[in-house]
């Protein structure tokens, strides 16, 4: 069942779903504001938005002439521009973190997806949409450029939406896997599960 934008606020308020300790950055006021009061703010009839946070990676393609799926590769940092963020140019692909900081109970799931107005810019966000029951930290995002011109993506951009589904019970198996508690943007760990 897909949880109402009534449930997620009642979890959240709960201090599940979402780590709403402390303040976040509202751009529109520039200025930290309550981290719950943001959050909240942001959820919808049946979603949250999620926004950017700073540090995004590229495979260093200078180390490789082709990719193998199980390999570990060498991502480096991307340059910033003036003002913070990137330049993501047509046909690239880069991994950026959300800056909300995810708390699913054990009965809970979530999926991403692209906001439709990014999406119509031709930023895709979705080639991995999972978040598991019992995942707690900020999310890697994998982002691909797919317009003929380049996008600035910058941190605290709202790009994403989290869509919450209620399990039919609380799972025996929770998300312990190498991702769990992740506070940065995170290469890919082929070693783990």
């Amino acid at each position: 069942m897909i949880l109402s934008g009534d449930t997620i606020r009642d979890l959240i308020n709960e201090g599940r779903l979402v780590n709403t300790t402390g303040t976040m950055f509202d751009p529109k006021q520039k200025r930290d504001v309550s981290a719950r009061d943001y959050v909240l703010s942001h959820v919808g009839a049946d979603n949250l938005d999620i926004r950017l946070r700073s540090g995004f990676k590229q495979i260093d393609t200078s180390l490789v002439d082709h990719l193998e799926i199980g390999q570990s590769y060498t991502y480096k940092e991307m340059n910033e521009i003036e003002g913070g963020g990137i330049y993501l140019h047509p046909g690239k692909f880069c991994l950026g973190t959300s800056d909300e900081s995810l708390l699913l109970p054990d009965d809970v799931m979530a999926m991403v997806d692209s906001r439709s107005s990014v999406g119509r810019m031709g930023l895709v966000i979705q080639t991995a949409t999972f978040i598991h029951a019992g995942f707690e930290g900020r999310i890697t995002l994998e982002l691909k450029n797919e317009s003929a011109v380049p996008i600035v993506l910058r941190p605290h951009d709202i790009v994403g939406q989290l869509v919450f589904m209620r399990l039919d019970k609380h799972t025996s198996d929770p998300y312990h896997g190498v991702y769990q508690g992740q506070s940065d943007t995170t290469s890919p760990n082929m070693a783990g599960k």
